[in-house]
């Protein structure tokens, strides 16, 4: 891995270690609960960083899935078994796809998001600060329920 994609990968990868830390010890039942009617449950907030490192990290790999990242916030059920699952193969499918990555492919087209165009690069970092923002509402959702 080169250095620079190993260092974000270090990143990713403390940022996970610290969501797991938050995630160890609910119950089910705390995973599903909503604290209030306009909040998202903790599954539906895992399911959709996963999604969203998914698609990221596939469009860095050279391909596009079409994935509905927003999908998992319009639910009103969800797969415990399948988001966990989902969760633990996401750094690991970071790590592969990262493993894979020349320097000069850093600069290609990565997506267009609504911060714009992004090179592969910047969707990394981007994928990184969205898993982030995302692990600050997990203690916010931990502590109403």
């Amino acid at each position: 891995m080169i250095q620079e994609v190993s260092d974000l990968y270090n990143l990713l990868s403390a940022v996970h270690g610290t969501i797991d830390q938050m995630l160890e010890g609910l119950t089910d039942e705390q995973w599903l609960k909503k604290p209030l009617p306009n909040f998202n449950n903790i599954a539906s907030i895992i399911h959709h960083v996963a999604l969203v490192e998914r698609k990221f990290f596939s469009t860095v790999s050279g391909k596009n899935l079409q994935i509905d990242v927003g999908e998992p916030f319009k639910r009103t059920d969800w797969d415990l078994d399948d988001i966990r699952q989902a969760w633990a193969e996401s750094l690991p499918y970071a790590a592969h796809v990262f493993s894979e990555l020349k320097e000069p492919e850093l600069s290609e087209p990565g997506l267009k998001l609504a911060v714009g165009e992004l090179n592969k690069r910047q969707l990394v970092s981007y994928a990184i600060a969205h898993t982030s923002h995302h692990r600050g509402q997990i203690p916010l959702v931990k502590k109403l329920l």
